[in-house]
């Protein structure tokens, strides 16, 4: 507006001649209302990029255009999807297509070998919610392309079943095969290795050629039928050759179901259906892009899973053709129609644009074809001048197409550019803005910048509660949340606002539970707010939410539908980057002090990030016990990335990873005090300070150690020791226990 109204005043430009952009209709409502304010009745008008687009459409063929009501209705549209999807599948061509994806491209091709940890190949699993074309969930994509294709063939299988034979002991769980197919007796095991043997780096190669060893000689003490497949097969394209060759081997004959026979079962199992939801979002994203000649190519090229966007593109451009249809018979467009037919009326010169200035609010959160049309506009008037206000720290609308390296690379992308960096910040603090600029810039494509304050404080005004997040037990016990809004009800000016923010809704109170909460706590105002609706706006104190890790944590571990991916801006290469610009927003909506809470069973990695790398955050404000201080410290020692949590079974309380049923990794708790216990050298030591119960690790098996009595008095001996059959018969006649492990500042 500033900028409007110096042009104007200045003499360079007239009103008609200045074109202002904002991306929503509220955003758009509100710099008009600066407009009047500050400006007066000039004659400039804020506008919507759609709303541009509606008007060059207008000018280009006289008369406005209507909207198709599907533009404004998703579930409208993604029913009309289903139903061309369905028709498209009664012709034996596109039936075949179909079936083809399904059983080749239905996930991301992902080589274990190029994961770090066991746990992010779990990540990458579970992410992708891979199952077979039977539904069923699998710990391998290789198994699941084995599975679908031993169905396809009429091959009748088992996946993952008891051995037939008893082999469970002390030491080792029944054995269960990959594979059993029940009707011709064979076993099949898919082996994860290289031609040369070697394993995943998070394997031990030793210890896995010896359970191979071990498979092989008990099929053949048992004389039970064995089939062996192996990843590099998998890898090198002759996976498939490989089990018929063998199953020819052993006289198995294929009886491959019709294709009619494989969609009533991906029917069955709703993956028709959530295909064609897919199909829906992948043509809006479609779309939305405005793709111009060649682009589409590119983007395939440039995925990271081109043979599968290609499969899908396939399968979806037939429906755009019916969407296309559909709109050309009803006279309508949609609000891609916008963009798109702006674009074409600009590029080719049906438009004679009349602004000399063109400036864009927001500008963090264009998208490529938006900008597309900034540039043709910008391009079709000489010394056409482009104003952008936008800052990179708060770009956090990727998901719908918004394209950051316009902003952080804004010279090599429109020319030469004067930068003016607006650095003095009226509303948060330098105690949230030093936790929030730290954090941020941790990635280094983020634009460097030193943030003013209007307000210094010598404090931190970021502050952590660590607790339990189960249900009381005492009804009147605080809950984490009330225990937060007691205290700034304590220290806050009467009729402060306060925001709950949560990554997801359902992070959030329910509307009735917040009625409650603000009929208690009268003093203060409190709203609810997801961390993306409360971009714009600010409040006198913020609560952050979610802060879990998992799926649906904070940084969010939901991963973007691969095929949607491939159709949206280049990842970028710094993990959670997004996720950490969408922190940084929550953090700087507060004007004078922000509340973390977390359960460090679970902690989010943003949190842990924050303990550890001593961030100037207040650890002191809420008292904390010694277990949820050392909880983020206790990672599942199997796969690494997955987090040891309370678990209940008709035994008892146990400790068991938070990746089951792909982590089976499971501990005992404190045979004391039930608490959890740490891992220190060779020795387990529970983390209850009232407590402090250690117990020695077996070096042999990992077992526990206990004390035993002997003919020659006590020692100690694993746990895993049986009179007979086969265990562990480790014994040890003492074992010290170095007091220094009980030091817990070095731990945190």
């Amino acid at each position: 507006v500033g900028r409007a109204g110096y042009l104007i005043k200045s003499g360079q430009a007239r009103a008609s001649e200045i074109l202002m952009l904002a991306f929503a209709n509220k955003a758009a409502a509100e710099m008009q209302e600066r407009i009047d304010i500050r400006l007066g009745k000039c004659g400039i008008t804020a506008s919507t990029f759609h709303k541009l687009g509606k008007e060059i459409i207008a000018r280009v063929e006289g008369q406005q255009p209507s909207l198709t009501p599907l533009a404004e209705d998703d579930k409208a549209l993604a029913v009309q999807v289903s139903q061309w999807f369905e028709e498209h599948l009664k012709t034996p061509a596109y039936q075949q297509q179909a079936i083809k994806y399904f059983q080749y491209h239905l996930y991301p091709a992902a080589n274990p070998f190029d994961f770090e940890s066991e746990g992010e190949y779990f990540d990458y699993i579970l992410a992708n919610d891979i199952r077979t074309l039977k539904g069923e969930a699998v710990k391998s994509l290789g198994e699941c392309l084995i599975a679908n294709y031993l169905f396809k063939q009429g091959i009748e299988y088992q996946y993952e079943p008891a051995y037939e034979h008893r082999t469970a002991s002390p030491l080792y769980r029944q054995y269960q095969p990959d594979f059993y197919l029940p009707k011709h007796g064979i076993y099949l095991e898919y082996y994860g290795v290289d031609r040369e043997g070697n394993t995943a780096p998070y394997v031990d190669r030793g210890k896995y050629h010896q359970s191979m060893d071990w498979k092989r000689q008990l099929h053949a003490e048992k004389h039970t039928r064995l089939i062996e497949l192996y990843h590099y097969e998998l890898q090198e394209g002759s996976l498939f050759d490989a089990i018929d060759a063998q199953l020819a081997t052993l006289n198995v004959e294929y009886r491959p179901l019709s294709p009619e026979a494989v969609l009533a079962t991906l029917r069955e199992f709703g993956a028709i259906s959530a295909f064609a939801t897919l199909l829906a979002d992948l043509l809006k994203r479609y779309r939305a892009n405005c793709y111009e000649q060649g682009q589409v190519e590119t983007a395939i090229a440039n995925a990271s899973n081109p043979e599968q966007v290609d499969a899908a593109l396939s399968l979806l451009q037939p429906i755009l053709s019916d969407y296309q249809a559909l709109l050309d018979h009803e006279g309508k467009i949609d609000f891609d129609d916008m963009i798109g037919k702006a674009l074409q009326y600009v590029r080719e010169g049906r438009f004679r644009s009349p602004w000399r200035y063109i400036l864009v609010d927001e500008f963090q959160d264009i998208s490529e074809a938006r900008a597309r049309l900034v540039r043709y506009l910008r391009d079709a008037v000489p010394e056409c001048s482009l104003f952008c206000v936008g800052d990179d720290w708060q770009a956090i609308y990727r998901f719908t197409g918004s394209d950051l390296s316009f902003t952080t690379a804004f010279r090599e992308k429109f020319g030469a550019t004067k930068i003016t960096a607006l650095d003095l910040t009226f509303r948060f603090n330098s105690g949230i803005s030093d936790v929030a600029t730290r954090f941020v810039l941790q990635n280094p494509v983020q634009v460097k910048k030193q943030l003013k304050t209007l307000e210094q404080v010598r404090h931190p005004t970021v502050s952590l509660l660590r607790e339990d997040n189960r249900p009381r037990q005492d009804s009147d016990e605080l809950s984490p949340l009330e225990k937060v809004i007691s205290r700034i009800a304590e220290i806050a000016e009467p009729d402060s606002s306060v925001y709950l923010l949560g990554r997801y809704g359902f992070n959030l109170p329910e509307r009735r539970e917040l009625q409650w909460l603000s009929a208690r706590y009268p003093s203060i105002a409190l709203e609810c707010h997801t961390v993306h609706a409360s971009k714009g706006k600010e409040a006198d104190y913020v609560i952050v939410l979610g802060l879990e890790t998992g799926k649906f944590g904070f940084p969010t571990g939901k991963i973007t539908h691969p095929l949607l991916e491939a159709l949206l801006p280049s990842l970028e290469g710094y993990p959670h980057a997004e996720e950490r610009r969408l922190l940084y927003v929550a953090l700087t909506r507060a004007r004078c002090r922000v509340y973390l809470i977390a359960d460090m069973a679970i902690a989010s990695d943003f949190v842990v990030e924050l303990l550890k790398d001593e961030y100037e955050i207040d650890l002191n404000e809420f008292s904390t016990s010694l277990s949820q201080q050392l909880l983020h410290t206790l990672k599942c020692m199997k796969c690494k990335t997955g987090t040891m949590v309370p678990r209940q079974s008709q035994f008892g309380r146990f400790f068991g990873c938070n990746k089951f049923p792909l982590c089976h990794h499971k501990e005992r708790g404190c045979e004391r005090c039930k608490s959890q216990m740490r891992r220190a050298g060779r020795f387990k030591i529970c983390i209850n300070p009232d407590c402090f119960n250690w117990v020695p690790v077996c070096p042999q098996c990992g077992a526990e150690m206990v004390r035993r009595k002997g003919r020659r008095g006590e020692f100690w001996g694993c746990k895993n020791y049986r009179y007979e059959g086969e265990c562990c018969r480790n014994t040890e006649n003492e074992i010290l226990f170095d007091q220094s492990l009980l030091d817990i500042e070095s731990v945190k």
